[in-house]
């Protein structure tokens, strides 16, 4: 196959991470609502956050030129270590006294499961993390190992048989074109 470009992966772990920030913005808020407790900042900021930069990476992966690895990892890990500190600090408002009366055990219910969103979005950002970092990596040690023993993890759209039938589509050869840029 050579040569081929990891922008198709990029672009599915974007739109995962994407969803799945989405999904803790939406119930984060509807916690707020439904529980009546107030916006909490880093929530709300890591949420929201998460999401502008994802909608911007994703408006890049069709028009800027290509991706830096370096960037992709930094984005990536440090997306992933906030929604990690949101699981804790969702998980220890809970147990604050100020929030101990009758309406409890709907705002358990409701961190409870917008924080099991944030630890999958929070997997799913270090997975991303990790495969940019052994690209990264391993690109610059296969350069001066002369065996070429550190090879990069071949990464495909879902599997290789659905990058060979979404490769059917215009649209999908045109994000896939241009190679990422390991430095």
């Amino acid at each position: 196959m050579g040569q081929r470009s990891k922008r198709a992966v990029w672009l599915l772990l974007k739109l995962v991470e994407l969803f799945l920030s989405l999904g803790c913005c939406i119930k984060h808020n509807q916690c707020s609502k439904k529980a009546d407790v107030p916006h909490i900042f880093l929530l709300f900021g890591t949420y929201g956050g998460s999401v502008i930069i994802l909608t911007m990476s994703l408006i890049g992966v069709f028009y800027a030129e290509r991706p830096i690895i370096k960037h992709e990892a930094a984005t990536a890990g440090l997306l992933g270590f906030l929604h990690i500190l949101t699981v804790f600090a969702q998980m220890n408002i809970t147990t604050l006294d100020i929030f101990q009366t009758s309406q409890w055990p709907t705002l358990y219910e409701c961190y409870r499961d917008n924080a099991l969103i944030s630890l999958y979005a929070a997997a799913v950002y270090l997975l991303h993390c990790t495969f940019a970092l052994d690209l990264m990596y391993s690109r610059d040690q296969a350069k001066t190992d002369p065996m070429g023993n550190n090879r990069p993890l071949r990464l495909y759209f879902i599997t290789p048989e659905t990058e060979v039938f979404m490769n059917r589509f215009a649209w999908f050869r045109v994000i896939s074109a241009q190679n990422v840029k390991s430095s």
